[in-house]
């Protein structure tokens, strides 16, 4: 008898572990059926005589910029479009996992759980996307960065629709090179720096640093002020401003137009390590965001345990601090919106994968509106109205992330238009640059002006 109670045992707990397992699978089934199916080693998809036809994706305005033909998948007629918005689109093998072709590949094939790809009179094949993006802005985007590597964003901060979204280094999923799993010129093609990847500010961070004095000394932060002889020395070392240059005694409206790391530096010191750490993660740093089902990678700090120089390079965007451009991108959003973001979407008639934000209020709405007049006095100050369309309003901050290696810093620009007729927020990182203005600045420019 005991016997026949112990194989009954072991009968049930079989037949439990097979029951689960079943379950699982068919609950992954349901969840995942639509990627499994579109992998491109599926032959029933890629093969030459394949009958699944996937719909076409187009910009804003109608252009095509995917569509299948005969089986194939062809792309815009229009090479710097290609090139301009392949992570945004997605390329021929799939490989892109942020790309249109992959998040939404369910939507473009016509893929059910009962039919599968097949073309039924209960399911029909093929479902097309209209995007936000516009693709001459996306085009002149790519054209402006000329061949360096970097990200680009812009949405309209009040509907969250994205009008611009470009990474490099890209390639041109028409004509796919050759060496393209060799070429060091490819390094890194198949990420999406938009969305999957971070880097070291600069002196777009003293934003967070401004908005922590503002937090802190309400009545008055306005009238602070440091002198600047190019350097100061924390903790035995001296954070230096760039090109060491002196500009004397400052409030924070004239350190943030001059970009003085020297005023920012001392600045965090007086604020303290936990308080600039508690007001970085409030405006979204270590802070896990999400777009059309598609975690972001985080924009991160850590000044836990740091001596007053490493603080010091911390307030101005050095040290340990990373940002990531969607991030930095609906920050603007939030700063030119009262505090709070709109959450951005690709997809015309909503945010078809779903993937909230969180807590939207990434500022206060008194923080937004001085951070706003700051912002706006270096580009009407500092920068020039010059650099962009007439009435577009702009305020921005520009920013150098110094990276070693021999290479050149990450050269941003970040902010928004404070106008009804424009209002756009934009992210633009341009890797191994020049300057703030000289690199990014002018990718900026060139994609504002697009869009007017």
């Amino acid at each position: 008898m005991r016997t026949t109670g112990f194989r009954s045992m072991v009968l049930y707990i079989l037949l439990a572990a097979f029951l689960g397992g079943l379950g699982y699978l068919l609950v992954n089934f349901v969840f995942n059926g639509s990627k499994w199916a579109m992998q491109p080693y599926n032959g029933h998809i890629n093969s030459e005589n394949s009958t699944v036809k996937l719909g076409d994706i187009t910009d804003r305005d109608g252009n095509v910029l995917a569509t299948t033909e005969n089986g194939t998948r062809i792309y815009s007629g229009d090479e710097s479009v290609r090139r301009a918005l392949l992570h945004t689109v997605g390329d021929p093998y799939g490989y892109i996992s942020t790309s249109v072709q992959s998040t939404m590949s369910a939507k473009l094939s016509g893929y059910n759980i009962f039919t599968g790809l097949n073309d039924t009179i209960f399911n029909r094949m093929g479902s097309n996307i209209t995007l936000t993006v516009n693709q001459s802005a996306c085009a002149a985007a790519y054209n402006a960065l000329g061949g360096k590597n970097g990200a680009v964003l812009v949405y309209n901060y009040k509907t969250g629709e994205i009008l611009c979204k470009v990474s490099a280094p890209t390639f041109d999923p028409e004509n796919v090179p050759e060496d393209l799993e060799t070429n060091d010129a490819y390094k890194g093609a198949y990420l999406d720096n938009t969305l999957s990847a971070s880097f070291t500010p600069g002196s777009i961070f003293k934003i967070v640093t401004a908005a922590a004095a503002m937090e802190r000394w309400p009545d008055s932060w306005e009238t602070m002020t440091y002198d600047c002889q190019g350097a100061v020395e924390l903790a035995g070392s001296n954070v230096t401003c760039f090109h060491g240059n002196a500009h004397g005694t400052q409030d924070m409206a004239a350190a943030l137009g001059n970009s003085c790391n020297v005023y920012f530096a001392q600045l965090a010191n007086e604020l303290g390590a936990d308080a600039l750490q508690a007001k970085a993660e409030e405006m979204g740093f270590n802070t896990q965001f999400s777009f059309e089902g598609i975690s972001i990678a985080k924009s991160t700090i850590d000044v836990s345990g740091t001596n007053a120089n490493e603080l010091g390079w911390a307030g101005v965007g050095q040290h340990t601090v990373l940002a990531n451009p969607y991030h930095m991108m609906v920050l603007m959003g939030a700063i030119a919106n009262g505090g709070e973001y709109v959450q951005p979407k690709l997809a015309q008639g909503g945010n078809l994968l779903g993937g909230g934000g969180g807590d939207r209020q990434l500022v206060s709405s008194t923080e937004a509106s001085q951070l706003k007049n700051l912002l706006r006095n270096d580009v009407a100050n500092y920068y020039g109205d010059y650099l962009f369309p007439e009435g577009m309003n702009v305020c921005a901050k520009t920013g150098t992330g110094e990276v070693g290696d021999e290479k050149g810093p990450n050269c941003w620009m970040v902010g928004f238009c404070d106008s009804a007729e424009y209002p756009y927020a934009f992210s633009v990182l341009v890797e191994d640059g020049i300057g703030g203005i000289e690199s990014a600045g002018s990718v900026a420019s060139a994609v504002l002006s697009a869009l007017a």
